[in-house]
């Protein structure tokens, strides 16, 4: 494996925020699988070698967020981690995981927490999961649902459509 460019190394900055230590891939608003291994190896640095207990990630520039992001967030959160997101998009907080999963915190960062989740049954979860983000799909087409699903899962606004 050739070893990570200079450039991409750069633009990762990491700050400090009471206990929290936050990661910021500059200016990248779309990440790849790339700028996800960049990320997961500066996290796992902070939390197994610096022995931080809370992390976050600025997501101020970035539009787009591979789902396996939350995935890697979940798994640290599992396991006693406090993780922050800060200053995500609009688009960003669309996404389904993020909606089901993150909580405001009267700025601009948002907790991770499975409260809501916590001890539901899978039809439970499809309840709410109906109730919480599905209510207004009720009066759109299918054509309109399927869009609306795609805007949400990958975080982009559906076409409108020509009538």
């Amino acid at each position: 494996m050739a070893p990570m460019s200079s450039r991409k190394k750069q633009r990762l900055s990491i700050r400090t925020d009471r206990d929290f230590a936050i990661v910021s891939l500059e200016d990248m608003e779309i990440w790849d699988g790339a700028d996800l291994a960049l990320l997961r190896e500066a996290l796992t640095t902070l939390i197994e070698r610096d022995g931080y207990r809370a992390i976050g990630v600025d997501l101020s520039a970035v539009k787009y967020i591979p789902s396996g992001f939350f995935g890697m967030l979940f798994e640290w959160y599992e396991q006693g981690l406090r993780v922050r997101l800060d200053a995500p998009q609009r688009n960003v907080e669309q996404m389904l995981w993020f909606r089901m999963f993150f909580v405001p915190q009267g700025d601009e960062s948002f907790f991770l927490t499975d409260e809501r989740m916590r001890n539901n049954t899978p039809n439970e979860q499809v309840e709410f999961h109906r109730r919480e983000f599905m209510d207004d799909l009720e009066e759109m087409d299918d054509l309109e649902i399927e869009e609306q699903i795609k805007s949400v899962r990958f975080g982009v606004k559906a076409h409108e459509r020509i009538s």
